[in-house]
């Protein structure tokens, strides 16, 4: 195993540029990170690859946050890295450094996938090579009739990066992972619901208005059980059935004891509608 540490993790923060480049918003307990380099089909370059890591890492100890939505500006989710920005910086550092630091910033993906609120990608156009790998990584996908997906790496001369063949192979099965994987096939929007790599395909025209409802549901669920939801669900892709039972058994006691759950058989004996205060 890598040893990440070996690199020190530094946030960086240039400027005008950097902020630019990735918008962070967070607005009524939701927070929206949107790719903003639509002249480059939001490719994403180093700074923006260090702001998310930062954004993300602080996110898991917001304790209000209710859910984290990704997203890209323009007509594309994302082409991936930025091939320009890995040219320039491919002699900086000998093989060994290069591949510790793309394994640091590759922690982007374990933090969508294992941040304690759900993750949402919203993609409208291309999701591409890391881009794909990133909207693979949350826990569920919107998309527009214009959305394509492709791993790309194939065409590059590239492996794979950012935990894409992981979430992928998870999602639609080893076969056809590979497939998508060795011949950088271009799957389209009605293709992947197919395939059951999203969650919902809205129409172009419908996608604001259908997100902002989604942000909606997520805020009135149960804080505390949708926590634990999720690691039960991550759990039951990665671990034993027994630690499993043993994971739900606890997490099950622990909300017993919330105000939350409490105040919500309350309002079902009195066929009312519950109110989650998080506590």
């Amino acid at each position: 195993m890598l040893n990440i540490n070996e690199t020190q993790i530094v946030f960086l923060d240039n400027g005008a540029k950097m902020k630019n480049d990735i918008l962070i918003q967070k607005k009524q307990n939701i927070l929206d990170i949107t790719f903003n380099r639509p002249e480059s089909r939001n490719a994403i370059n180093r700074d923006m690859f260090e702001k998310l890591l930062s954004t993300l890492e602080k996110s898991k100890l917001d304790k209000d946050l209710k859910a984290v939505f990704l997203s890209g500006k323009g007509d594309s989710f994302s082409a991936g890295g930025d091939v320009k920005d890995m040219a320039k910086n491919k002699d900086k550092e000998n093989l060994h450094q290069k591949t510790i630091s793309l394994r640091r910033i590759m922690e982007v993906s374990k933090l969508l996938y294992s941040l304690p609120v759900p993750t949402v990608s919203i993609i409208t156009g291309p999701a591409a090579g890391a881009g794909f790998s990133l909207a693979l990584a949350c826990d569920m996908r919107i998309a527009t009739q214009n959305a394509k997906f492709t791993t790309a790496f194939a065409k590059v001369g590239f492996s794979g990066d950012f935990g894409g063949s992981f979430f992928l192979t998870k999602l639609i099965g080893t076969a056809k992972a590979r497939e998508l994987y060795y011949f950088s096939d271009v799957v389209d929007a009605e293709q992947a619901k197919k395939l059951g790599i999203l969650n919902y395909l809205v129409e172009k025209k419908d996608l604001n208005r259908f997100s902002k409802n989604l942000k909606q549901k997520f805020r009135e669920l149960p804080p505390i059980a949708v926590r634990f939801m999720k690691k039960n669900l991550n759990n039951a892709e990665l671990e034993s059935l027994d630690l499993c039972l043993d994971e739900e058994a606890i997490h099950m006691m622990i909300c017993s004891e919330t105000r939350d759950h409490k105040n919500a058989v309350k309002a079902f004996v009195a066929k009312k509608r519950p109110k989650f205060i998080g506590k």
